[in-house]
């Protein structure tokens, strides 16, 4: 190979690595940029807002260079209006700044539905739509009827629940069932043990039954309690092979205290002789 030729590989060779020493340097500035721009690697924990009033949230969101929305309501009759009830993202989530947190408030008034018939419905079907409606049912009576558990008709505060009345959201209301004709009005038991208050009203209607009576022990001292506590016990106690009639009150004892609810799971759960 000629002077000239190993002289002109030389400066090609000189002239590649001079590129990538280029492309490497502008390609570390661009990330570099990029990462400032996007604030790569930066976060920001987000405040708890809830239980505030939204001029207060706002300050503190504004603090943590943060933005709100309401986005819906609620109502909460043991509540203050206006004070937030729940956000999203949830409090301490990691987000970039300016982000926009979601909020729901407590409604300075509950939402009123009308009414639908759901006379002669099949009672799964009435108690959906009456979830749906955002309504709760109360108790269960049972009257004459030739077909057993069709919906009779609906009360509240002891008087008959007409079709097209208006009703705030929350509401309890009574369900009439039919008895039948058959005689054969016997139900399971169902094991409420480790359910919420709600749940295991939810799951006694389910099975045909009234939650009569919740008697709650020492560690539960406000309604926030009431409504965190779990079922450690009820009378009658649950028996797989147990039935009782329908409509049969049932008694709830709740707690806050977990070691109470595993005694009695591990009661429930140890073999019959």
């Amino acid at each position: 190979m000629s002077f000239l030729n190993k002289k002109h590989l030389f400066i090609f060779l000189v002239n590649i690595i001079i590129a990538i020493i280029l492309l490497f340097v502008i390609g570390y500035i661009v990330l570099d940029k990029l990462d400032e721009y996007t604030q790569h690697g930066f976060s920001i924990e987000v405040p708890n807002l809830q239980g505030m009033e939204l001029t207060e949230a706002e300050a503190k969101a504004d603090e943590s260079q943060l933005q709100i929305t309401v986005v819906d309501s609620v109502y909460a009759s043991n509540t203050e209006p206006g004070i937030i009830m729940e956000q999203f993202p949830r409090p301490h989530a990691k987000v970039k700044n300016n982000r926009i947190i979601q909020l729901t408030i407590n409604a300075h008034s509950p939402e009123k539905i009308q009414f639908p018939n759901l006379r002669n419905t099949a009672f799964r079907q009435a108690l959906q739509q009456i979830n749906v409606l955002g309504l709760k049912i109360g108790r269960l009576e049972f009257a004459p009827s030739n077909f057993r558990n069709l919906v009779l008709d609906f009360k509240y505060d002891n008087q008959t629940l007409e079709p097209g009345t208006e009703i705030e959201k929350g509401k309890q209301i009574d369900m009439v069932l039919g008895a039948g004709s058959s005689g054969n009005d016997q139900v399971y038991l169902p094991n409420l043990i480790g359910k919420t208050v709600d749940e295991a009203k939810y799951q006694a209607i389910q099975s045909y039954l009234n939650v009569e009576q919740i008697i709650p022990d020492s560690t539960i001292r406000n309604t926030t309690d009431m409504q965190q506590a779990i079922v450690y016990k009820q009378e009658p106690e649950y028996d797989e092979k147990q039935t009782v009639q329908q409509g049969f009150p049932i008694i709830l004892y709740i707690s806050l205290d977990k070691k109470k609810i595993t005694e009695q799971e591990s009661i429930l759960t140890q073999p019959q002789e």
